[in-house]
């Protein structure tokens, strides 16, 4: 069986608006893979896992910046980053790890919530490529907090809101 070939759609000034945001967002995760990696209670192998993770994320706002061009912002959203950093504080690796893990499936949610949004396949195809890296990342930093591999796989974490602006 052969299906018909679907030309992609690009983003819509909406759809650019609520990439720009997601941009935004991507960019507070970075941050904050950033300075818990700085932080001297993980070992070189940990602080390693958490410079791959910033690294992941800066790719996901280049990759939405490389798609919406000069409506990406590139500025952090700091609402994120600001309910998000004093978690990622202290000595205490588990308590950092959930905090990481409660910061990506909430990005989860939020892009599984933009996905069901934008109206240009491009967008969506893209965020959705997105979402199942975060997805990864929860399930690891879920198992290496001590958590069971039911609460790697599960969440209730709520969409951020797209009207949030730095």
């Amino acid at each position: 069986m052969t299906l018909p070939a679907a030309t992609p759609t690009p983003p819509t000034p909406a759809d650019r608006a609520l990439l720009a945001f997601a941009n935004s967002a991507e960019l507070a995760a970075r941050d904050l893979y950033a300075v818990a990696a700085s932080l001297p209670a993980f070992g070189a192998d940990e602080k390693t896992m958490l410079v791959g993770f910033h690294d992941h994320h800066l790719a996901a706002s280049q990759a939405i910046t490389g798609l919406i061009g000069k409506d990406a912002v590139n500025v952090r959203e700091d609402a994120v980053y600001n309910a998000f950093r004093g978690k990622v504080m202290g000595s205490d690796k588990t308590a950092i790890y959930d905090a990481l893990r409660e910061l990506e499936n909430t990005l989860v949610s939020t892009h599984v919530s933009l996905v069901g949004t934008l109206e240009g396949t491009e967008g969506s195809a893209l965020v959705a490529s997105i979402l199942t890296i975060q997805a990864r990342h929860a399930a690891a930093l879920a198992l290496l907090g001590g958590r069971a591999l039911a609460d790697a796989l599960s969440t209730t974490a709520a969409p951020l809101a797209t009207g949030v602006s730095s």
